[in-house]
């Protein structure tokens, strides 16, 4: 097996919608939103969205990546990305929310100018494709603790590169506590609890903050761990903004290659930044357009079931620009 795939995958972008993450952030919002305030909500965070397509095309990297610590392959790579999802409500009763959510990602790959390093195993020129899907069931809860507003959810996610095997399930649960919620305000702190050992922090800080900053329509958005933001409307239609959003992804892969497990990942760790521009078509549909430069902060190689620390290869590469279009639908 030739083992481009590896090293190429990391220099796709993130591309704000969530086939691959490690982690889905679909619960992470307030839970006890009014059904009126779906719409607005779905507005303000693209995650809880009806459905997304994205298309991403990114300019030309370069990688370096070592096996076993020990320097094997480097070269270039121009990616592009086709990402999808759609969320189907469940149902909901006293407080409690169920959903499902299906992912589809399609990713396109060229590799160039390799410099291989090792006799075996060694890293090939050309153009490839990879495909990963993936199935969330999702459930929330409003409730009080000691008198106190709190968000419970959890999270079970199936990924894989077909429709015959799954490659990884991943748990996630978190709590969150509304501190304030205003017209103008929402405020909530709590903790995402992630059960999967190929995923670089089992705990993380979960930090929802929304504020209108004046009154022409300056919007300051924090939504720790996955982004944040500042967004400006033009119009009751359209809107501008610049921020930075953090995903993790994956990728599997089978080998008969001796020198390489037969079966593992490929997990990044990765941030994008720039200015975007929103339009709203009638209703439910929303078209937006963005571009900026993405960081791929970690890139690591890890065979299935074996940690995050235990990967046998790391790569490393330069940040590349982005461009992307997306259209979405908000709720129905």
């Amino acid at each position: 097996m030739k083992i481009n795939l590896l090293v190429t995958g990391m220099l796709f972008c993130s591309a704000g919608t969530y086939a691959q993450n490690m982690f889905s952030m679909s619960s992470q919002h307030p839970a006890d939103t009014l059904r009126s305030e779906k719409h607005e909500q779905a507005l303000r965070y693209p995650s809880l969205r009806q459905a997304s397509v994205t298309v991403n095309l990114f300019g030309s990297g370069n990688f370096d990546a070592k096996v076993n610590a020990k320097d094997f392959s480097s070269g270039k790579s121009r990616n592009a990305r086709i990402s999808s999802f759609f969320n189907i409500p469940v149902g909901s009763w006293s407080g409690n929310v169920i959903s499902a959510t299906i992912y589809h990602n399609e990713q396109f790959f060229n590799v160039r100018e390799v410099k291989n390093q090792l006799e075996h195993p060694q890293v090939s020129e050309g153009d490839i494709s990879k495909s990963t899907l993936g199935l969330s069931l999702n459930f929330s809860r409003t409730d009080a603790l000691f008198h106190i507003p709190v968000i419970y959810a959890v999270v079970l996610t199936a990924m894989s590169d077909n429709l015959e095997t799954v490659n990884r399930f991943n748990f996630n649960g978190s709590i969150a506590f509304p501190l304030k919620r205003t017209p103008d305000v929402y405020f909530s702190l709590g903790a995402l609890v992630q059960i999967d050992p190929s995923v670089p922090f089992p705990v993380l800080p979960v930090v929802n903050y929304f504020r209108k900053l004046n009154n022409s329509g300056l919007q300051l958005i924090l939504d720790l761990p996955q982004g944040a933001s500042l967004k400006q409307s033009l119009s009751r239609k359209a809107w501008i903004n610049l921020g930075t959003t953090f995903n993790t992804y994956a990728s599997f892969y089978k080998s008969s290659d001796p020198a390489l497990p037969r079966h593992f990942s490929y997990n990044t760790i990765e941030f994008k930044s720039g200015p975007g521009f929103e339009y709203l078509l009638g209703k439910y549909i929303i078209m937006g357009v963005s571009g900026g430069v993405n960081k791929i902060a970690s890139a690591r190689t890890i065979a299935k079931g074996s940690n995050y620390n235990d990967a046998f290869i790391r790569t490393t590469g330069k940040s590349t620009p982005y461009g992307e279009f997306r259209i979405s639908l908000l709720p129905f």
